[in-house]
């Protein structure tokens, strides 16, 4: 049976309930909240997590393997337009290393200039979710391969309200050398059309393992304000890197706003900035 939230995404497994799981047992977040009050919470999403040392040994083997794979396209398109035979053998060699380069130059500058985390804040009083995206989380995606790495900096920023957000669970099988398989679970958050089932967006929730519910539950509890069994231990901040989070002032402010109130003010406060940006843009031209 397909889900009911069309267009389907990809690798779907099942639709998830929305609202409060239990009152009694304890939700666990799994070390996934990065911070949490009566306002707003925000968990990670980090996809990175390694130290100094075994990043920085990657990057210089990948600079290794992008200056061969140079090495191996100079040879090769030498051999290509100067030798009269035997130089169709040489083509797939000469695109492969291409495509080589361009990957590992991916990789490169994922490590270098991926934030150290891409959090999602969910606001129970305002009833909004922000979330925090880099364009090479979910590396593997189209767009990796489709995209320039030089535009491996770009960080996109979105709000959505949390009423319109479904919970969808997501499974990716891949077979190992030694046989059997390997299964990754995806909590998937699809955007609908306001009172829809019609999705207009999607974002990554949480990965794991194995089959797990219990971010989505947590999250659940906690924006329909039923948080006494829920488990707020913050994950621990241990691992630093020189790219950090940087929301913008505007959603920073309202993410974190205590009141519908609050947030209207600060949306005609930026709304009332930005057209006179664009005032001042036009009385200059």
């Amino acid at each position: 049976m397909p889900s009911k939230y069309q267009p389907q995404v990809s690798a779907w497994r099942e639709d998830l309930y929305k609202g409060v799981y239990t009152t009694q047992l304890p939700l666990t977040n799994n070390k996934k909240l990065r911070y949490a009050n009566d306002d707003y919470c925000e968990f990670s999403r980090r996809t990175i997590g390694w130290e100094w040392v075994p990043r920085w040994v990657t990057i210089i083997c990948l600079i290794m393997l992008i200056l061969l794979s140079f090495f191996v396209v100079y040879i090769t398109s030498y051999v290509i337009i100067f030798e009269t035979e035997g130089k169709l053998i040489f083509i797939p060699f000469w695109l492969l290393c291409l495509y080589l380069i361009y990957l590992f130059l991916q990789l490169v500058f994922y490590l270098l200039y991926a934030p150290e985390d891409c959090p999602i804040r969910f606001n129970r009083k305002t009833g909004k979710v922000y979330i925090y995206d880099h364009f090479l989380l979910y590396f593997g995606s189209l767009e990796t391969f489709t995209r320039s790495p030089f535009r491996v900096k770009e960080i996109t920023m979105k709000e959505f309200d949390w009423a319109d957000i479904q919970g969808v669970m997501t499974s990716v099988s891949a077979p190992i050398s030694g046989g059997g398989m390997v299964r990754t679970y995806r909590i998937e958050c699809v955007v609908c059309e306001p009172n829809t089932t019609n999705v207009i967006d999607h974002f990554t929730f949480c990965i794991d393992s194995s089959l797990s519910y219990d971010e989505w539950m947590w999250v659940n509890s906690f924006m329909a304000f039923s948080d006494k069994n829920l488990d707020t231990e913050q994950m621990p901040d241990e691992y630093e890197w020189s790219v950090k989070i940087n929301w913008s002032e505007e959603l920073d402010k309202k993410s974190k706003a205590s009141s519908l109130e609050e947030y209207q003010k600060i949306d005609a406060q930026y709304q009332k900035v930005e057209i006179n940006n664009i005032k001042n843009k036009g009385n200059k031209t």
